[in-house]
């Protein structure tokens, strides 16, 4: 990775350090504050409750797939492909000889068929069965966590406790495999990294807004942090000059004709009173209110746009900034997008932050000058 990557260093914190503690017992309660975890009859010792059982091991699951992620993050090439499947097919192993469980046979036969892959298969081959195994692995857990969950839990029913808790689970693990597919994917592996941990954002934001749940607060913000670091060691501090002339001549450009021509105006009007149809921001999240204070913020917002949008016209802005400030306004946008008050009107008309940092992206990734 050339000179030292502190996303990365982070990164390994992260899923190691910071996950390390949830193979304890008594982590659970931070993540699922109303868990029952004991039946206590009138008579008779405690039991733990089904969910409490199926949250144990499925933590140290989620332990296994981050420390996948980290054999990947450490070693490139076979290497890490090897320590990552290995890390899985540990896990495995663990689950049937310490805890007498048989997780699901079809990931165990494809675990033995990917180490195998990756041991043996000339070229690239080894490494393409094992993005096939995580994309694969990781839409079953998505669409169809029941399934998965009884192979391991015959007597789980769906809508119980231990269901809910199980498929949240299952989406962290699903989640590092698609996290492990896009860094095996990507031949550059600093943008594999940025790639990665921005899709990480999504759950992270699903579980922590929709579910109230999910990691403690000292996760969250070094998640966001990884992101951001990410994004600025290869979209920002390696910017061209080519590439930097073709983000100043296209989307900065139209960037700014739209917040002239739609924006400025929109938030103009609203913060008047004028709310348009449809179009208007009581139409586009179910949350907002018209008030004085409000009406303040939606004047500096509308000063703020129309010098924004002036300096990226005239080129007053420098196309790095332009990359950046988009990187960090992607990520308020999706989060934005996960409130339950946002309408599809609403994301549909506040998409446009996400097309031109895909844009960037994009220049930044092919360095084209005509992109």
């Amino acid at each position: 990775m050339g000179k030292t990557s502190y996303a990365t260093i982070l990164s390994l914190a992260y899923n190691t350090l910071g996950i390390f503690p949830f193979l304890m017992p008594s982590m659970i309660p931070e993540v699922f504050p109303t868990m029952k975890t004991q039946d206590c009859p009138r008579r008779g010792p405690c039991t733990n409750t089904l969910e409490f059982d199926l949250a144990i091991i499925f933590m140290q699951v989620i332990v296994g797939a981050a420390l996948m992620f980290v054999s990947l993050t450490l070693k490139p090439g076979k290497t890490g492909l090897l320590g990552a499947i290995g890390v899985f097919a540990l896990t495995q192993i663990k689950h049937i000889t310490v805890d007498g469980l048989i997780p699901p046979p079809p990931v165990m036969i494809m675990t033995a068929i990917t180490l195998l892959a990756i041991l043996l298969a000339p070229g690239e081959w080894g490494k393409r069965v094992f993005v096939f195994y995580c994309c694969f692995n990781a839409l079953v857990f998505s669409t169809n966590p029941l399934m998965v969950l009884q192979d391991t839990y015959p007597t789980l029913t769906e809508g119980s406790e231990a269901f809910k808790v199980g498929k949240f689970l299952l989406e962290v693990i699903a989640l590092y495999l698609v996290m492990s597919a896009i860094v095996a994917a990507t031949p550059n592996r600093k943008l594999g990294f940025a790639y990665a941990w921005t899709a990480e954002l999504s759950i992270l934001a699903k579980h922590v807004i929709i579910n109230k749940s999910g990691p403690p607060p000292p996760l969250i913000v070094l998640s966001c942090l990884i992101v951001a670091l990410y994004w600025v060691e290869y979209g920002y501090n390696n910017l061209k000059p080519a590439a930097e002339k073709a983000v100043k001549d296209g989307p900065m450009k139209m960037h700014a004709l739209l917040l002239g021509t739609a924006f400025a105006p929109m938030f103009f009007f609203e913060s008047i009173g004028i709310s348009f149809p449809m179009v208007g921001l009581a139409a586009v999240d179910e949350s907002y209110v018209y008030n004085g204070f409000t009406a303040m913020l939606l004047m500096m917002i509308t000063v703020f746009i129309c010098m924004v949008g002036w300096m990226e016209y005239t080129g007053a802005m420098t196309g790095k900034m332009f990359c950046l400030y988009h990187y960090f306004l992607s990520v308020a946008v999706v989060f934005w997008d996960f409130q339950p008050t946002t309408t599809v009107m609403g994301k549909m008309m506040f998409a446009p932050p996400l097309m031109f940092t895909a844009w960037c992206v994009y220049i930044v990734v092919t360095k084209d000058k005509q992109a």
